[in-house]
């Protein structure tokens, strides 16, 4: 299947109709169904959520960011993998997006938080893998701060206060102080 390869060496794992009429270079929808129904019966393809389709092993926090065009991975999920918080969050997939949406896919659960455009959209403290969007530990601390509070945080000895501080100046004026109590308490110890 030629086209299974055009999939193959995309460098993702998870696609949307969008990303295979794409990659196929065709609008012709009766076609990518066609092509769709072979992969999934022979197993190359499984359908993953409404409208995606992936390989058998694939990057869950590629289809979680890929459900909502404005989101990247951050808050808890950023934070457990980063070992600054040692509560397990593995069910659950955390992201910043427009809009609070929460939905079962694939036996777990992802979770939107609504956060203001300007936060969303600022580049600072976010990296990009090559699939989706992620933040680093110290913007995800800063997402956690302005949608919650001042939080504790069991670990804080490998984060970057300085870039922490820089971060915060994206925020209102609330999460700017929240973050200057949290850098207080990490330096103070």
């Amino acid at each position: 299947m030629k086209h299974f390869d055009l999939l193959l060496h995309s460098g993702k794992t998870v696609f949307s109709l969008t990303d295979i009429s794409l990659l196929f270079g065709t609008a012709n929808s009766n076609a990518i169904k066609s092509f769709l129904q072979r992969a999934v019966k022979q197993r190359l393809l499984q359908p993953v959520a409404h409208g995606r389709y992936a390989f058998a092993k694939y990057d869950f926090w590629e289809l979680a960011s890929g459900l909502r065009q404005k989101s990247y991975i951050s808050l808890e999920s950023v934070l457990q993998k980063e070992g600054v918080i040692f509560q397990d969050y593995s069910h659950t997939v955390t992201l910043v997006s427009d809009n609070t949406l929460e939905k079962p896919v694939a036996g777990k659960n992802i979770r939107f938080s609504k956060i203001r455009d300007s936060i969303l959209l600022n580049p600072l403290g976010l990296e990009y893998t090559g699939r989706y969007l992620v933040a680093t530990k110290e913007r995800a601390i800063c997402d956690r701060t302005y949608l919650s509070g001042v939080q504790h945080f069991d670990n804080l000895s490998g984060v970057d206060m300085e870039k922490l501080a820089e971060i915060a100046e994206i925020y209102n004026k609330r999460t700017i102080l929240g973050i200057h109590k949290i850098i207080k308490y990490a330096t103070s110890r």
